[in-house]
């Protein structure tokens, strides 16, 4: 294999390497967000539950409020009561007093409702708060583990460019335009084996001949898909 091959070869390695380490590196801020996400939901199931619980509160303060009003209706009525003169206003306020009563009764029912209400509010709010501020902590531990990581894939790719530049600057202009068309094209790998007699990138034949030109180190582009035919210590001939 010619020497430029070689290093082509080399530079698909490195290349490679590259990819595998970007894909990282896209992949963390991805996570991030996940983590963020994930955070702002359980921020707003606290949210929802503190909103919750201040309704309960304020319907419980105005059912406190009028029980208090009707209990002092209920006073001006009894007041009246004594004044009333004829049995026909005395039934009428009665009748006014049963249903303060009764009113005054069913704020009582609906206070203790609220009491327990109340009461479970709070436990959910607690129960939501901690989740909350838990993996917040996580979270905000995981961000700077993230972060140290992107680090060190930044600094490998950096690493993994210059090895590249060293290479590429040794390698024929020519080839390394082809090479950087091919793979800026999306092919993948751009110098590939030939395995059974066929390109190792789309699998089509090659002329027996052009197969044992390709093993004594000729160089073959397939004809095909445009990639680079080598022989590597895996390659065979058809048949084989």
């Amino acid at each position: 294999m010619k020497d430029d091959l070689k290093k082509l070869l080399l530079m698909q390695d490195i290349d490679s390497r590259i990819d595998r380490v970007t894909a990282e590196m896209d992949e963390i801020p991805r996570e991030k967000l996940i983590h963020e996400r994930e955070l702002e939901s359980q921020k707003t199931d606290y949210e929802r539950e503190k909103k919750k619980l201040e309704g309960i509160k304020e319907s419980s303060r105005e059912c406190n409020e009028n029980k208090e009003s009707s209990e002092k209706m209920l006073a001006e009525f009894k007041n009246k009561l004594l004044q009333m003169k004829t049995n026909e206003e005395y039934r009428a306020m009665m009748d006014q007093i049963e249903f303060t009563e009764k009113k005054i009764s069913d704020f009582d029912i609906k206070i203790l409702e609220k009491m327990y209400e109340d009461e479970q509010g709070e436990k959910d709010l607690l129960e939501a708060r901690k989740i909350w501020e838990r993996n917040a902590k996580r979270a905000e531990k995981r961000q700077d583990i993230l972060d140290g990581q992107l680090e060190v894939l930044k600094e490998n790719t950096e690493e993994l460019m210059t090895e590249r530049n060293e290479i590429s600057s040794d390698i024929g202009k020519r080839l390394l335009d082809k090479y950087e068309q091919l793979r800026a094209a999306g092919r993948g790998l751009v110098v590939v084996g030939i395995q059974k007699g066929a390109c190792g990138g789309c699998l089509t034949n090659i002329p027996p001949q052009a197969a044992v030109e390709i093993s004594q180190g000729v160089t073959f582009i397939c004809p095909i898909c445009g990639r680079f035919v080598v022989w590597k210590d895996d390659s065979s001939m058809a048949g084989v």
